[in-house]
């Protein structure tokens, strides 16, 4: 019989969760252990993370250089309606409540495990992740270069917010913004891409008075913007 491996022991710690790890060392006053862990529940978020921004990414290109960005566009849009729908149903519906929609939107964001800067002024709310951790890694990462590249959509239309050469994983940006507008009458959230993906941030900008949303911001989605109230 050969040896085995691990003792049942071993097993078993292998077995626990990295939480629950984390819990043990502090309850034990273990800090230095605690941040060690903490550090290895990060990277383990981190690679799957990873993992699905990449899986997805591919999914995207796979269907735009089969089927072209028509298809694509249907594609991203019925992808996007099933997580993004829900999040914005779940949010509170009141005015007075828009504090409490930023902060679970921000929320949101922290699962990219990237350091946000975030601005006030009196008609809005400026978010921008330093880098982003989905769009802009895969673009510092080279991820659309070489024989494996992920795909650009070359041609400037709406899903490309009127720009060539655009990376497909950040064009779900623009489904983001055109449900939310044909559903509620205003996008939550508008995108500004960066002038160099991947290198600049993109803002993301929550507008405290959906009526105080730039005319530029329907124009680009190819829709009308609702009457003032």
């Amino acid at each position: 019989m050969e040896e085995r491996f691990f003792t049942d022991e071993q097993l078993r710690e292998m077995e626990r969760r990295t939480v629950d790890r984390l819990t043990d060392a502090i309850d034990a006053g273990e800090s230095e252990q605690a941040k060690e862990i903490a550090k290895r529940m990060y990277n383990e978020f981190l690679s799957m993370h990873d993992l699905y921004r990449n899986w997805i990414t591919a999914t995207l290109s796979e269907v735009a250089e089969r089927y072209g960005d028509e298809a694509l566009e249907d594609v991203m849009m019925e992808g996007v309606r099933a997580w993004w729908k829900p999040i914005i149903d779940s949010m509170p519906k009141e005015p007075e409540a828009m504090p409490a929609k930023i902060k679970m939107f921000v929320s949101g964001l922290h699962g990219h495990l990237q350091p946000l800067s975030i601005t006030e002024d009196d008609e809005k709310i400026e978010v921008k992740m330093r880098p982003c951790g989905s769009g802009g890694r895969l673009i510092s990462e080279g991820k659309y270069e070489g024989p494996n590249a992920f795909h650009t959509i070359k041609n400037a239309q709406p899903l490309t917010y009127g720009r060539e050469k655009y990376p497909v994983y950040c064009a779900h940006e623009y489904a983001m913004e055109k449900i939310d507008a044909t559903e509620n009458g205003n996008p939550f959230v508008i995108v500004e891409p960066a002038a160099k993906l991947g290198k600049d941030y993109c803002s993301l900008i929550v507008y405290k008075n959906p009526d105080d949303i730039p005319l530029k911001y329907y124009d680009r989605l190819g829709m009308k913007k609702p009457n003032v109230g």
